[in-house]
């Protein structure tokens, strides 16, 4: 048997991962905490002498009671620690037995490294980056806590209530292997990895979590930062070239990347998930994109949120113009949505002509529409559609025809009128329900609508038990789907199909309510229609209709029926349905007139209002009022889009001034677009409608602060405190109220209060680093500040403060650099943190990159 120590030093030769003096730069406070269990010390200092001065042996200064320790690994000095206020009994025998057991540090911080570490490429592990996406995702979560201020607010520590994930996949990668062999695979995967980590950001997490599968942790990102590093990195990958040595063959490679973004692309219930839950949904649907990049020729970016959009394939085109596409619920897509397909032969492209050698005409060919689609059915995967209308009935859709999401407005085509409209069209009738398709039904509604001056119109889906069917959980399915297998479908448990049962017992029971909804929705053939006014008298009067609306869903068109009306009929349905059939109904109801809405806006209002109504309990029936419209503004917010959730949040509040939700949410969104005035008008009523809403004081005395009214602000956190004694975030705000008057032990105070909080750790460290600065305490400052920076460590003002740290006490100006870069890179407008990094690199008399980045800082 070989002896431990043998195989200790050759596990610690390994070249493949090393520790290096960046990792010591990173684990600082781990480093220092290790060598403080073993020798005490006062004040420490961390510096990276120049190559070749590295000091050889320890040595102690008694009469500065300061040791020097070399950081020695594997016969390397990495840096050197010096310890400050030391006591040695023994000075001599001593400094060597430290200096041995901070090696032994080392190796310890080598072996994680490594245990974390893909040591083909050098980049994070599969693990790793699990661990840090659910970190991220947690962080978000704490400071949604306090949205007020928004990420560039010094004082509490906040995100941009963002992550982005970037998945890519090696095109072609197992052939490249078979063709050539492991060994030169093993090559390019390698070489990838370095392409990626030069790509990537200081603050960006880079891990291979499969042979050719890498993934990107953009801490802070929105879609469009997500979206701009997965293009560099696939140019990056694309400009690599390999030589097989044995044939001579050049070897180009490509990848397609996807990426997603949280909060943005989770919906429903999956925003309710664990981190570590939440983690794998939002890897699922950057994982989806990457199909999608794939699905339309590799080599390409595509984001989730974009498939919805633009990443539709028609797969098969089947009778009675119907086709099945690549769209399905797990994406976002819904019944109803209208695609204009096209070719991807015939897609827009530049025409040139030469009409001689210097001369040239140049233009853009059009792209060729066969004609448009509509969904009629939605499942997780795919999705069925219906032809609505045919460009050119030689040239019909067919599979690999592409897709391009439109509103109804948008249409090319001209409206085909079916039967009951008045036109010579047919209708086809579904043979389930004797209702219409949800073709003809789009096309009789969109004529009839317009000769009935009041009308409802009722959507209604069936959610089967135990999450089946179209009402199912998306998070949970979502979550079950990570974990299976690319290409694995979980169709089968204990050997027997499930989906054939589920779509059968869903059609019966969508036959079930299309028979009472005929008795409890539809006027009776005896009820007289109401008469016509203004503009549509004379005109013959429109009738009810139903029609099939996806695999589990109806929709009703009720002229003359009043939102009230329509709302105690759908309750009878779903009382009904449970009572005779045992059915769980939701039902969305959107009555016109409303607000500004036009007619052509009620199919979109009912969805919303099904929205609404699905996240009720049982009898689970909404009529599109107020709260549907905060619902819609809600999501807009999660997704991102803040102009679009203000206008439904106003919207909301002209259908309700009393609702106290959409106010307090049009405030928060006001103040995320720096609009402090407009922010403290919606929270004062706020406060005014609800005087024992904690949060409600909180954000009144953010607004308050913002716009310089620091008395009125201080009375909103103390009375926040009266309410909540440990909230956090007011004595966040008091302490930095103190700290600007001057009383610095007041503040100290108050952030100790705030740190003893729950959920205060991570947010009461900086100040209080502030506070030491302020009050010459250097060295607890920069305590607190490292434990800001494990806590999180993309916090730029406290990388930018430890900078600064380092920088004014003369130290070595390498790891202030190393900060500096950070903070820079993750808040590139702040001036202050690129001229810490200009400071940095002149003191180590690099000049021509100090002068870059003091150009680029000032753009």
């Amino acid at each position: 048997m070989r002896p431990a120590a043998d195989i200790l030093t050759e596990i610690l030769a390994d070249e493949s991962v090393q520790l290096t003096r960046q990792d010591l730069i990173d684990l600082e406070h781990s480093l220092k905490d290790a060598i403080r269990a073993f020798l005490p010390f006062t004040s420490y200092s961390l510096y990276f002498p120049r190559q070749g001065a590295e000091p050889a042996e320890p040595r102690f200064d008694a009469g500065a009671r300061e040791l020097l320790l070399p950081l020695r690994l594997c016969g390397r000095t990495l840096g050197v620690f010096v310890a400050r206020g030391v006591r040695l009994k023994a000075p001599k025998a001593m400094p060597p037995v430290y200096m041995a057991m901070a090696e032994k540090v080392l190796e310890q911080m080598l072996f994680y490294k490594r245990s974390v570490t893909d040591s083909l490429t050098g980049l994070s592990g599969r693990e790793h980056f699990h661990k840090a996406l659910a970190h991220e995702i947690a962080l978000i979560r704490h400071c949604l806590e306090a949205t007020t201020g928004g990420r560039t607010d010094p004082v509490v520590q906040c995100y941009s209530a963002a992550v982005g994930v970037i998945l890519l996949d090696l095109d072609n990668f197992q052939w490249i292997n078979e063709r050539y062999g492991y060994l030169l695979g093993d090559e390019i995967a390698r070489q990838v990895g370095k392409a990626i980590a030069a790509a990537c950001p200081r603050q960006v997490t880079a891990a291979r979590i499969h042979n050719d599968t890498f993934a990107i942790l953009m801490p802070d990102a929105s879609a469009k930062g997500a979206a701009g590093l997965a293009e560099e990195i696939r140019q990056a990958i694309g400009a690599l070239s390999f030589q097989d040595e044995v044939t001579g063959d050049r070897i180009g490679v490509s990848a397609s990347l996807g990426y997603a973004n949280y909060p943005q692309c989770l919906r429903g219930a999956q925003l309710e998930r664990t981190p570590a839950e939440a983690a794998r949904i939002l890897m699922r649907a950057a994982q989806k994109a990457v199909g999608t990049s794939k699905d339309h020729g590799r080599n390409l970016v595509f984001g989730f949120q974009e498939i919805v959009r633009t990443g539709g394939r028609i797969l098969e085109a089947l009778p009675m113009q119907r086709l099945s596409v690549t769209l399905g619920r797990g994406i976002g897509a819904q019944e109803g949505l209208r695609y204009l397909v096209w070719s991807p032969k015939f897609q827009e492209r530049t025409i040139e002509a030469r009409l001689s050698g210097d001369e040239r005409l140049l233009g853009r060919s059009p792209a060729l529409y066969k004609g448009e689609i509509v969904l009629t059915e939605v499942q997780e995967d795919i999705a069925f559609a219906e032809v609505l209308h045919a460009g050119d009935p030689a040239w019909a859709p067919e599979p690999g025809d592409r897709l391009t999401l439109i509103q109804e407005r948008d249409s090319l085509f001209a409206a085909q009128p079916v039967e009951d409209a008045g036109g010579p069209g047919v209708a086809q009738r579904d043979m389930l329900t004797g209702l219409y398709g949800y073709r003809d039904f789009l096309s009789f509604f969109g004529r009839v609508r317009s000769r009935a001056d009041a009308f409802t119109v009722v959507l209604c889906r069936v959610i089967m038990p135990g999450g089946e069917g179209p009402g199912k959980d998306p998070g949970r399915e979502a979550g079950r789907d990570s974990l299976l297998k690319d290409g694995q479908k979980d169709t089968q448990k204990d050997g027997v199909d499930r989906r054939g049962g589920t779509v059968k017992r869903l059609e019966a029971a969508v036959a079930q309510v299309a028979a009472l909804a005929e008795q409890l929705l539809l006027p009776s053939a005896t009820t007289a229609p109401p008469p016509r006014t203004g503009d549509n008298a004379g005109q013959k009067p429109a009738r009810a209709a139903g029609g099939r609306f996806g695999l589990g869903g109806l929709v009703h068109f009720l002229p003359g029926v009043s939102g009230a009306q329509g709302l105690a009929r759908a309750e009878e349905l779903c009382a009904q349905a449970a009572a005779e059939h045992g059915l769980d109904l939701a039902v969305g109801l959107f009555s016109h007139p409303f607000l500004n809405f036009a007619k052509a806006d009620a199919l979109d209002c009912a969805r919303k209002a099904l929205e609404h109504a699905l996240l009720l309990p049982a009898p689970r029936v909404a009529l599109f009022d107020s709260v549907s419209l905060n619902v819609s503004g809600d999501r807009l917010f999660a997704e991102g889009d803040l102009y679009a959730a203000v206008e439904e949040f106003k919207l909301s509040l002209l259908a309700d001034a009393g609702n106290v939700l959409a106010r307090n949410s049009l405030g928060i969104c006001y103040a995320q677009l720096g609009k402090a005035d407009l922010a403290r008008r919606e929270f004062e009523l706020v406060v005014e409608a609800e005087p024992t809403d904690v949060m409600a004081h909180y954000n009144l005395g953010w607004a308050r602060q913002r716009l310089g009214e620091e008395a009125l602000a201080r009375a909103a956190y103390q009375r926040c405190l009266e309410l909540d004694p440990a909230h956090s975030f007011s004595l966040l705000r008091l302490g930095s109220l103190a700290e600007a008057a001057g009383d610095l032990d007041q503040a100290e105070a108050l952030y100790a209060r705030a740190l003893a909080a729950p959920g205060g750790e991570a947010s009461a460290l900086r100040p209080l680093a502030r506070v030491a600065l302020a009050k010459g305490q250097a060295d607890r400052a920069r305590e607190h500040l490292h434990l800001a920076i494990s806590a999180n460590h993309n916090d730029a003002f406290a990388l930018h403060m430890l900078a600064k740290l380092y920088l004014d006490a003369g130290e070595d100006p390498q790891i202030a650099e190393v900060l500096a870069r950070q903070s820079a890179a993750l808040m590139p407008e702040r001036q202050e943190f690129w001229d810490a990094l200009v400071k940095a690199l002149t003191l180590q008399g690099r000049l021509d990159e100090a002068r870059k980045a003091e150009s680029r800082g000032r753009f």
